[in-house]
């Protein structure tokens, strides 16, 4: 299995690609499928001292969490020219939930999905608050993510 830094270095430079031909037919070659999905699961299931916090005003307004506190997540993350990547699962193994987020320098967007990859609801959190944006406001972002990750997944993830 391919190790973390890796899958990271080799998503960072996919979407280092996919940025500079801005959604063009290149970036878009690879379609996310539940298949693909099920490979970036496992692969984020399996990776050790891969935890990390979303924050709890995300979780909250996305309705993942009671906003008490941060949430913890199992993450594989990919830097780009355009921000920081995440694909985040939930610690709860039985969890349908999968959390596509970009860090900009302005704010984090969340895209809440599952297997399927259909985006299920999309906050944004921007100068300290968090709030739901709509899936049509949210679905061309939410699309130019999905192929960063399923491009990596087809190439580098062996089969379930």
């Amino acid at each position: 299995m391919m190790n973390l830094g890796l899958w990271i270095s080799r998503m960072a430079i996919v979407a280092t690609v996919a940025v500079a031909f801005n959604g063009s037919a290149f970036a878009q070659a690879v379609m996310m499928n539940e298949d693909l999905m099920a490979r970036l699961i496992k692969f984020t299931r399996d990776q050790p001292d891969s935890r990390a916090p979303v924050d709890a005003r995300i979780c909250k307004v996305l309705d993942l969490c009671d906003g008490t506190k941060d949430m913890p997540l199992k993450l594989a993350k990919s830097d780009s020219t355009d921000g920081i990547h995440y694909f985040g699962l939930p610690l709860d193994t039985n969890s349908k939930d999968v959390l596509i987020m970009v860090k900009h320098d302005t704010g984090v967007s969340s895209y809440l999905t599952d297997k399927t990859g259909r985006l299920r609801v999309a906050a944004i959190l921007e100068k300290g608050t968090a709030h739901l944006i709509t899936n049509e406001k949210a679905a061309a972002k939410f699309n130019a993510e999905l192929p960063l990750f399923a491009k990596e997944s087809a190439e580098q993830l062996p089969k379930n």
